[in-house]
């Protein structure tokens, strides 16, 4: 009974402890996880616009290749890598325009 009693509050902490955690990151753009630059955002929006909807394409096209029967892994290979590549690109605008990673999701 005592230690069923001490293994759920530890639990408990546990649990407190990683949702304080996860909730900190949330205020690491300051106030409240908001960009603090609309106009930046803006820009932002409209020079990954493009790339943005591509990347959506792939990210469908890699999901209905993952629900195949016979995968192939070229094919996933391949989308994979081109989705890395235009993460890459958008983070590189962000960069540009000083936004922080919080901002680009």
């Amino acid at each position: 009974m005592k230690k069923r009693a001490i293994i759920s509050i530890a639990l408990v902490l546990g649990m407190f402890a990683a949702g304080s955690a996860y909730a900190a990151g949330c205020n690491a753009c300051g106030d409240g996880g908001k960009c603090k630059d609309p106009q930046a955002v803006q820009q932002f929006r409209n020079e990954t616009s493009s790339l943005a909807s591509e990347l959506k394409a792939k990210n469908l096209e890699l999901r209905k290749e993952n629900g195949m029967e016979g995968i192939d892994i070229n094919r996933t290979s391949a989308l994979e890598s081109e989705i890395r590549e235009l993460k890459t690109r958008i983070r590189v605008v962000a960069e540009k325009l000083g936004m922080p990673a919080c901002c680009i999701s």
